[in-house]
């Protein structure tokens, strides 16, 4: 990261070169006398809105004000296919490139993104790389870029999501050998294309957070839900089953009431309206059986 003090003292040096007083430079930048003190001192940094103003008030560049002078070299090198002299320099990591990425023209961090990788030469890049550079690269460049990363986690993929189309982050999530976990399920969820979404659910049956289901509810199609039901144990999961009745169909509600045995302890009254009429004279029959008269009369009004 950059070096606040390194900042400071260049600040100080460059007002002073210009003889200009700590007043003078707050008038010329329309900030107040204790923020261009602040500065001064290191207790803060000026806003990125504020550097180009300032460089220009100061008469230096902003590679001189940030204390980054090798980046132009490795620009220079980059945009005219250059070759260091004498020894060969380090190549520029993504690290860096993160650093100053804000004050770049994105084709440049572009430039400098695809010289790393070609100087490291490595065949998988980290997804965390990307993510803090992903807001200052052009939208196809960077699905571009993703293909060429290893996928470690689901939750890496929720910081990236906002900036990906919905085509690449589908392929990244289909491609990726991750483990899946609900909470990345949940946050990926309104950018990923329904297919892929269902697909990952379905990687998960039978689940065993039935919690988190109703936040995802929207996003599942039909097939889907209903395979969740069904991997359900009603004895268990009766809570849940209930909010998913609406958007199942009667005969998978039916087949999925025909797995309870024990209608004494499970009460499915609330999916009378959702059962079919034969699976509601089963039911009733049930509960005959064990003269639970009082729902009985629950379950009359639907035969």
């Amino acid at each position: 990261m950059f070096d606040t003090m390194k900042v400071a003292h260049k600040i100080k040096e460059a007002r002073i070169s210009r003889n200009m007083t700590q007043m003078n430079m707050a008038d010329a930048m329309e900030v107040s006398y204790q923020a261009v003190s602040n500065w001064e001192s290191g207790s803060s940094c000026p806003d990125i809105s504020k550097l180009e103003p300032l460089c220009r008030i100061l008469h230096i560049s902003m590679y001189e004000l940030l204390g980054t002078e090798s980046i132009p070299r490795v620009l220079n090198r980059v945009l005219n296919k250059e070759e260091p002299a004498g020894t060969r320099e380090a190549p520029i990591t993504m690290d860096e490139i993160q650093e100053f990425a804000p004050i770049l023209p994105p084709a440049d961090v572009e430039r400098l993104v695809n010289h790393s990788l070609e100087q490291q030469k490595e065949e998988k890049i980290k997804l965390k790389a990307i993510i803090g550079i992903a807001p200052f690269l052009d939208d196809d460049f960077l699905d571009e870029l993703v293909t060429k990363a290893q996928v470690e986690s689901l939750q890496e993929l929720t910081e990236l999501a906002p900036y990906l189309s919905e085509d690449a982050l589908d392929t990244l999530v289909k491609s990726s050998d991750a483990e899946t976990d609900m909470d990345a399920i949940l946050a990926l969820a309104p950018f990923l294309d329904e297919d892929t979404l269902d697909w990952l659910v379905k990687k998960m049956l039978p689940l065993n957070d039935f919690q988190k289901l109703s936040c995802l509810m929207s996003y599942l199609c039909e097939d889907t839900l209903e395979a969740i039901a069904l991997g359900m144990e009603p004895q268990k999961n009766m809570d849940s089953l209930i909010s998913l009745a609406p958007s199942l169909r009667e005969e998978t509600l039916d087949k999925v009431v025909d797995k309870i045995s024990d209608f004494e302890q499970i009460d499915v009254s609330p999916l009378y309206p959702y059962l079919s009429h034969e699976s509601l004279q089963k039911v009733a029959k049930a509960l005959m059986k064990i003269q639970n008269l009082d729902a009985l009369k629950d379950i009359v009004s639907y035969i």
